[in-house]
C-alpha cells in the first residue's frame, strides 16, 4: 500500500484502501469488496475488476506522490 490509505466508505460495493504503483511508476487505486456473501468478499481488486463484475466503484482520493 501507499499514501492515502485512509478507508473511504460510500454507497458502493467496495471500499477504497489505498494506492499501488505499477512498474512504470503510475499509481492505481485498490479496493476491498464489502458485499456480504459475495464470492470475493474481502478481496482486494482494482476499479477495472469492480466494473468487470458490475460492482459500484467508490470515489477515491487524489493520489499525491
Amino acid at each position: 500500500m501507499d499514501k492515502n490509505s485512509k478507508l473511504s466508505r460510500s454507497h458502493s460495493d467496495a471500499v477504497f484502501i489505498g494506492w499501488q504503483e505499477n512498474s512504470f511508476g503510475e499509481s492505481f487505486a485498490l479496493y476491498n469488496i464489502i458485499i456480504a456473501g459475495h464470492p470475493l468478499f474481502g478481496s482486494t481488486v482494482t476499479a477495472a475488476s469492480l466494473r468487470d463484475m458490475n460492482l459500484r466503484v467508490p470515489d477515491s482520493p487524489i493520489s499525491i506522490k
